[in-house]
């Protein structure tokens, strides 16, 4: 049986951070950072440049490049069944890479409104598959919604997974912690990459997606780290979605 949360509609992914800025008298609001491991904050980041709130485009970093479409709709019945889904596909090519890898994702998620509240019957899921020169490869990523009791009492939308692709397998979890403060954010603001239970890296997905990798990295499990943001990067999350709200 599906985990249920109650979830207020109205909710405000950043309320908290703002409302803590205009107590302390702040007139504007300073772009959130996502808090790193120490290891990783001392890396540069690298930004991947191209990917905004448009639906189609062009990116680019430091050894990679490519093209993106994506999309979302919501879908309502009776104004209480909700059905959200998403789509992204995009290409690749860059170091580590010897032909264009193309990645197909989808996302779903359904709820049942009722009121100003919303009870999640079916938690967000996202998953990817892999193209090489146009012909499947065995390569794969998922994400899913990770719901217990504690993030849930939180309004956190906690997101696990993991992308297995050449070779190498990283297990993704979100980040909630934010850079310098003791609040945390609902929907996430960016993942971190592990292996064999060591944080390897974490894309920042609020505003620009900035990739950081942790030092001595191959360049195998880069490859794959990048493909892995590029896909947490284009996914428009429900836990953020405002499409269909009045």
């Amino acid at each position: 049986m599906a985990n249920h949360r109650l979830i207020g509609v109205v909710t405000m992914r950043y309320a908290i951070v703002a409302a803590a800025l205009l107590i302390s008298g702040c007139s504007t609001l300073p772009t959130a950072e996502m808090q790193l491991p120490s290891h990783l904050a001392m890396q540069q980041a690298v930004p991947i440049h191209g990917i905004t709130g448009w639906t189609h485009g062009r990116f680019h970093s430091a050894d990679y490049h490519g093209g993106y479409e994506r999309s979302e709709r919501r879908m309502t019945f009776l104004d209480t069944f909700d059905r959200r889904a998403g789509h992204a596909t995009f290409t690749v090519s860059g170091l580590e890479i010897s032909s264009v890898i193309e990645g197909r994702c989808w996302m779903r998620e359904k709820a049942l409104q009722f009121g100003s509240a919303s009870f999640t019957t079916k938690p967000m899921a996202y998953r990817c598959e892999f193209l090489s020169d146009g012909l499947p490869f065995p390569a794969r990523f998922e994400l899913h919604e990770s719901v217990s009791n504690l993030q849930s009492a939180l309004n956190q939308y906690e997101r696990r997974g993991e992308i297995a692709l050449g070779g190498e397998v990283l297990q993704i979890r979100s980040v909630h912690a934010l850079k310098g403060t003791p609040l945390t954010t609902a929907a996430p603001i960016g993942y971190r990459f592990e292996q064999n239970g060591k944080i390897i890296g974490a894309v920042e997905t609020n505003g620009t997606p900035r990739l950081f990798v942790a030092a001595g990295s191959d360049p195998g499990v880069k490859r794959t780290m990048f493909i892995g943001a590029m896909a947490l990067a284009l996914l428009w999350d429900p836990a953020e979605s405002h499409l269909g709200d009045v």
